[in-house]
């Protein structure tokens, strides 16, 4: 999406933390136990801590580059309507710069937090419940003599103030969060209050405020949406579900509702998708928040130092355990690599099929790295599969015949590999603008892409050199596997190379096929003319 490098340079990159009793560090609780969930499992191997208003600036600025005429603010919904008869059945009535402007468009984005003007005017309930506790945020510059202030992410357990969030963030700055009490609640909360209050919740250690940019004290709400699909109105972030942010997950759970819905609302206006894989939207997105919820239930009781009675603790038990065995027991959830969607239209397979590798369906495709014809640098995966609103195939062709004299594919391999070349000649054009295909190689002795492959590979060729994607994906590389891999890189299906048909079958499930056969090939045959001369001419000296 092109956010990285811009996020990067600016957040704060977290590689180490520490949980502190007194003035005792305590190993492998609170922030370790997320960062160790993404040792091993990405090259993005950290936590970015960076402030909501900075990230927000650096999307409107993307958004601007790929178009200045697309974002418009501030703007404020009055009403719409719906004629269910034009193609842009949405009338918006907005207010814009003083003045009402009339909006036509097919549909209709909540993304307008918690508080939506979208969800209540297209009258979507929001069931839930408002905890008891109350907490306290506040952004600043600070000074402190705790030993790792500006090192890592770190929290303070303490007896009254329960689990102290400390986290260094963007520009020199610290977030500070705690629990707020009822008695304190009932006084009235101010700046003073606050600082005050922060001082206490960090002791034994020491603090002082050079500068207070923000603070809030909040009651926490954990709701869900009946449902975030509604004829042309779509709901996501805070607009389909609020939570506490003791998890981190606030803003993270509003981008993978983004990166779930967006590619597949794209592909419907295109007319690459059918409309009903909308659908899938709302049923994968909202377990997913369901769970989020029942897990933020746990976190916000146990960070505000209560036990929920589901656990049955023991006399004198101590809360800081168990909120550290909840961290640990859903890591992967928290940082997103966990996340995962059910069966349905887009993610399906036979259980034959199931057997050709280990990886699931509906779960993130594992990222690894691999070689480009020729090159002595790697690159990721991922940087071979940009998020652009099309499905990946990956065509894992197996490993060289170790008993041929030259770089050559198993021939059974081939043999599979030569049916999917058959049946893209007729049937690829119907859906090419919705699919990119990738060849992987196992292997670390090609020369020439071609000769390897005995005709040109399907998409890009890539090399698996020390086999760690084949053996990540445990795919036995005697056999030929298809993997098809969803825009937002979740896995989506899997099948024998050698059984193209199931490879359509799998797309005309949601897809529309193609009326414009001009828009490209993947398979080049003016790269592998087999059996047809060439000659070259020279005009050197030409006159």
């Amino acid at each position: 999406m092109g956010l990285f490098d811009p996020l990067a340079e600016i957040g704060y990159v977290i590689r180490d933390a520490v949980s502190y009793k007194g003035t005792t560090e305590l190993p492998s609780r609170g922030w370790s136990t997320i960062l160790n969930a993404v040792k091993g499992k990405t090259y993005f191997d950290f936590s970015l801590s960076i402030r909501q208003k900075v990230i927000e600036e650096i999307i409107r600025e993307r958004i601007r580059c790929l178009d200045r005429t697309a974002l418009r603010s501030a703007a404020r919904l009055i009403t719409y309507t719906i004629d269910s008869s034009k193609e842009h059945s949405v009338r918006a009535e907005v207010q814009e710069n003083g003045k009402a402007v009339v909006i036509q468009c097919k549909y209709l984005i909540g993304a307008d937090g918690g508080k939506s003007t979208v969800r209540h005017l297209a009258g979507i309930s929001f069931p839930g419940v408002t905890s008891t506790f109350k907490w306290i945020r506040l952004d600043g510059i600070v000074k402190s003599d705790m030993p790792a202030s500006r090192q890592g992410g770190v929290a303070v357990e303490s007896s009254t103030y329960g689990s102290v969030l400390w986290t260094p963030t963007d520009s020199g700055r610290t977030r500070i969060g705690f629990i707020c009490s009822d008695e304190l609640y009932s006084q009235g909360v101010s700046a003073e209050v606050v600082m005050n209050e922060a001082k206490k919740a960090v002791k034994p250690f020491t603090l002082e405020f050079i500068n207070l940019d923000w603070w809030t004290v909040y009651a926490i709400g954990q709701r869900v949406a009946e449902t975030f699909y509604d004829g042309p109105v779509l709901l996501v972030g805070d607009a389909a579900h609020t939570h506490s942010s003791g998890a981190a997950q606030g803003m993270n759970t509003g981008f993978h509702d983004a990166s779930n819905l967006g590619w597949k609302l794209a592909g419907v206006l295109k007319g690459w998708f059918h409309k009903s894989i909308l659908n899938t939207y709302d049923t994968e997105r909202r377990a997913s928040v369901e769970h989020l919820i029942q897990l933020d239930k746990d976190v916000a009781s146990l960070i505000s130092g209560v036990i929920p009675e589901h656990y049955n603790p023991p006399s004198g038990a101590n809360v800081h355990d168990y909120l550290n065995r909840v961290f640990e027991e859903n890591a992967a959830f928290t940082v997103g690599l966990g996340i995962n969607y059910e069966l349905n239209v887009v993610n399906t397979t036979d259980r034959e099929s199931l057997k050709c590798c280990n990886l699931q369906i509906g779960y993130r495709l594992p990222d690894v790295l691999l070689y480009r014809p020729g090159v002595n640098i790697p690159k990721r995966l991922y940087e071979f599969m940009p998020n652009i609103g099309v499905f990946y195939t990956l065509v894992m062709v197996g490993e060289l015949d170790p008993d041929s004299p030259q770089p050559r594919l198993k021939q059974e391999n081939l043999n599979a590999l030569n049916k999917l070349r058959s049946s893209i000649e007729e049937r690829f054009n119907l859906f090419q603008k919705q699919v990119r295909f990738l060849t992987i190689v196992k292997g670390s002795t090609v020369v020439q892409t071609t000769e390897t492959l005995q005709g040109p590979p399907i998409g890009k060729a890539l090399y698996d050199i020390q086999g760690q994607c084949y053996d990540l994906y445990g795919i036995n590389e005697s056999i030929s596997v298809v993997i098809i891999v969803r825009p937002d890189g979740i896995v989506s299906s899997i099948m024998p190379l050698d059984e193209p048909e199931k490879l359509w079958e799998y797309f005309s499930n949601f897809m529309k096929p193609n009326d414009d056969s001009s828009y490209g090939f993947e398979l080049d045959q003016k790269v592998f003319n087999q059996g047809e001369a060439c000659g070259e001419v020279s005009l050197e000296d030409e006159a």
